[in-house]
């Protein structure tokens, strides 16, 4: 992922990044479904960085996998496809007290 943090744009009161899509082989098809497919069994949460436009946009929630053949998972009601992933990570306790600031200062109720 490239680390560009000046680059960005601001939509809605979130701040998107660009970035790049990786190109997506069988190998990194087959990690992302095995590291998908254990979250799945352990029951965990994953931390989705998509590329979206040439901005990133982050996700998080319990993936599964939709449709092996169209590449595609399942993750908070929405659909994301293989190529639109820019890495998959677990979230951090930094992160997610980050995003919950974040998510505090847009609540206005």
């Amino acid at each position: 992922m490239k680390n560009n943090r000046d680059d960005y744009v601001i939509l809605g009161g979130k701040t998107y990044y660009r970035t790049a899509a990786p190109i997506l082989t069988r190998k990194r098809w087959a990690e992302m479904e095995a590291l998908v497919k254990q979250s799945t069994r352990n029951d965990t949460v994953l931390e989705f960085v998509l590329c979206i436009g040439s901005y990133e946009e982050i996700i998080q929630g319990k993936p599964f996998l939709l449709n092996e053949s169209l590449q595609s998972f399942l993750v908070n009601h929405r659909v994301v496809m293989a190529k639109e992933i820019v890495e998959i990570r677990y979230p951090s306790p930094k992160n997610q007290l980050e995003l919950e600031l974040e998510a505090a200062s847009y609540d206005f109720f």
